[in-house]
């Protein structure tokens, strides 16, 4: 039997260790959080450092294990420099900084000729009214090397740089910060396994930012709706632009996980990174609307196994939608109920909370580390599973108080 080494252990990342286990695979989980529920699923759980080379290399020799992988977690340079230090499956960790730090990406992509942002890097506020001054607004700021839009925000005066520019260095400890020109449209998730060559997208979806206006300056997704709405041709060049991107940056095994931008009638490319995504789409979404299994093949590569890439064709097709409950306000929160409720309505396929303890101040969202619950519905249409998707979040019974 062979040992998978799998980094996180929460929620979403439960879902790989059970498919691992179900696979046939001796699973070892390492998690910062001693009560991380997928430690208890393992057949051997650590608490530890999964962002630490220094704390996983001595577990990973003394649990023998044959492969390593993490989902949902944008730790793909631990995961790359894991499987080179031990010999096992994996992307060079060259290419796994690539990914993953956004200024090396771009900088990558506009080299190779793909369509991307206008962009400058920057370190200090100085720098930054410089770069304002020549770009013009709006602008974006992004932290280089953070997810989940941590420190990310539009910026749409002279006025707002210094500010915007404090907020980023709130969730980095690098100065260096990713200004870009905004783009506007339509905007697109994927995601792609590939293997020996081969580029293989099983996902593809409209994100939804219908609450954009209202949470601005900040970018909060509130899941994603399926099958997209864009026209035929639209949505073949975007899977096109996936497919170049993916090669221009060099990631040649694993995971790729695409966000994209329709601006002015053209595919860009937001993001390109070399593992799953988080947020339950490519392992929730996907998965229910279109039976596709991408951790199957996933883990089987890890561990240097034939991957079941038959697993990833649809075998039908449900409309899908994703909702979160997110802060509208700020407020102190006391409790949360009617969890039964939702999981009991019409065409709730999956449904999560992760709301904090109570006496916990909640922000209105900044970031999608702000978000407290979510849940998938299908239904024989994308409508009827929007409306599904809407009522169940809105079934959700929150206790707070003012803030």
């Amino acid at each position: 039997m062979k040992t998978i080494l799998l980094l996180g252990a929460g929620q979403e990342q439960s879902i790989a260790i059970q498919e691992a286990r179900a696979l046939g695979y001796r699973v070892v989980a390492c998690d910062g959080h001693a009560a991380a529920p997928g430690l208890a699923l393992a057949d051997a759980g650590h608490v530890c450092d999964i962002r630490d080379l220094a704390q996983l290399l001595p577990i990973a020799r003394a649990e023998r294990i044959a492969g390593v992988f993490c989902h949902a977690v944008e730790i793909p340079e631990v995961v790359a420099g894991l499987a080179q230090a031990l010999g096992l499956p994996g992307l060079a960790p060259e290419v796994a900084h690539r990914c993953t730090n956004k200024h090396a990406r771009i900088a990558a992509l506009t080299q190779a000729g793909i369509p991307v942002a206008r962009f400058a890097s920057v370190r200090s506020a100085a720098e930054l009214l410089d770069v304002g001054r020549s770009f013009g607004f709006p602008l974006v700021l992004k932290p280089v090397d953070n997810a989940g839009s941590r420190g990310v925000r539009r910026v749409d005066a002279e006025s707002q740089l210094a500010q915007a520019y404090a907020e980023a260095m709130q969730y980095t400890d690098n100065p260096e910060v990713l200004v870009e020109q905004l783009l506007s449209g339509p905007q697109i998730s994927t995601e792609s396994v590939v293997y020996q060559g081969r580029i293989h997208t099983f996902a593809f979806a409209d994100r939804n930012y219908e609450s954009e206006a209202f949470y601005a300056p900040y970018f909060i997704e509130n899941g994603i709706n399926f099958p997209s709405r864009l026209p035929a041709e639209d949505q073949a060049a975007v899977r096109a632009l996936v497919d170049r991107t993916i090669e221009a940056l060099g990631i040649s095994f694993g995971a790729a996980k695409g966000d994209l931008i329709l601006h002015q009638g053209r595919p860009y490319i937001i993001e390109m990174a070399c593992r799953t995504s988080g947020g339950w789409f490519g392992a929730g979404s996907i998965p229910k609307a279109t039976g596709v299994n991408a951790l199957k093949p996933l883990l089987q590569m890890a561990v240097g196994d034939e991957p079941d890439l038959a697993a990833l064709s649809p075998k039908y097709e449900l409309g899908c939608a994703q909702r979160y409950w997110i802060p509208k306000a700020p407020q102190v929160f006391r409790a949360a109920d009617g969890f039964e409720a939702v999981r009991a309505m019409d065409g709730v396929q999956m449904f999560n909370d992760f709301f904090p303890p109570p006496g916990t101040r909640l922000e209105k969202a900044h970031h999608h580390a702000q978000r407290h619950a979510q849940v998938i519905c299908t239904a024989p249409t994308r409508e009827e599973a929007i409306a599904r998707a809407e009522a169940a979040i809105a079934a959700i019974h929150v206790q707070s108080d003012p803030a």
